[in-house]
């Protein structure tokens, strides 16, 4: 009798709701632990006890989704977990990193439910460079030409003090693919300002891997083999449009790059850059890795 008495009284707590009726928005940021999750809930009066939706989600086997919920304290704990892990938010949180092209954002957002696929693709790709790179607040079943205007709205309020021309933002995501850390972008900047100076080829492979249309490594041979406008080994100077959506600080640093000679840089394997100002000297550097 006490066992059962003791599971009767473990249901009802897991079951009961509030005694006051909430009805919220509710939102999940990317990267919100459980635990937080939980606690907001319960903050919020969407649930008696943060305790028991921390047990429910560690026995379920589903993912709490980033969105925004329209929540009812009487869907009790389960009620509002299998919300939250139904993929079917009023709205979703959705962030773009830095460096993605279009096709990535597309497949992405498809993914989420929020265009159908290739809607994007066939109807943003010239805006290639200008889809800023940012965590967005979409509805499902969107319009792409609504995600791509406040896309690129966003590039115009986030660089209208900077003002950056087409050339700068071509630059900027030829940086942004090529660093790894921030502390690279100024300097990695000012490698191609200076071969693009000096009348040097710019020579980035993330222009070759556009061009194959995949991020993968690339082979020695695809330097001469990729035969397209965007390949910056066969072609002088700036390929003919951006190769991904450049973050800020890659924008920055085409526009204030470091000073300095170098003409040549390398990746470590821990993603740093070694910089060299002739190529005997770069050569040198890569025999001592």
């Amino acid at each position: 009798m006490i066992v059962l008495a003791g599971v009767g009284y473990f249901l009802y707590s897991f079951y009961r709701t509030p005694n006051q009726e909430v009805e919220k928005e509710f939102i999940i940021k990317t990267g919100q632990s459980t635990r937080e999750i939980a606690e907001n809930l319960q903050e919020e009066g969407l649930i008696n006890s943060s305790w028991w939706f921390l047990l429910h989600a560690r026995l379920g086997h589903d993912s709490i989704q980033a969105g925004v919920y329209k929540l009812s304290s009487k869907m009790g704990v389960k009620g509002i977990y299998e919300a939250l892990t139904s993929d079917k938010a009023s709205e979703y949180f959705i962030t773009i990193p830095e460096g993605w092209r279009v096709k990535q954002i597309d497949k992405l957002l498809s993914e989420k439910k929020v265009i159908e696929s290739g809607d994007l693709v066939g109807l943003a790709s010239a805006d290639e460079g200008y889809l800023f790179p940012d965590t967005y607040r979409f509805l499902p079943n969107s319009e792409a030409s609504q995600i791509s205007q406040e896309m690129i709205d966003n590039f115009s309020k986030r660089t209208a003090d900077l003002k950056p021309n087409r050339d700068t933002v071509i630059l900027a995501s030829i940086v942004e693919r090529e660093a790894k850390f921030d502390e690279d972008r100024p300097k990695i900047a000012a490698v191609y300002l200076n071969r693009l100076r000096k009348g040097m080829k710019l020579e980035a492979d993330p222009t070759v891997q556009y061009a194959k249309g995949s991020w993968d490594p690339i082979k020695v041979s695809d330097y001469r083999n990729v035969n397209s406008a965007y390949n910056t080994y066969l072609h002088q100077g700036l390929p003919p449009g951006p190769i991904c959506n450049p973050g800020l600080k890659s924008i920055e640093a085409v526009l204030y790059p470091d000073k300095n000679d170098y003409l040549y840089f390398f990746h470590l394997e821990d993603g740093h850059a070694v910089y060299s100002t002739t190529i005997e000297e770069h050569q040198a550097k890569l025999k001592e890795q």
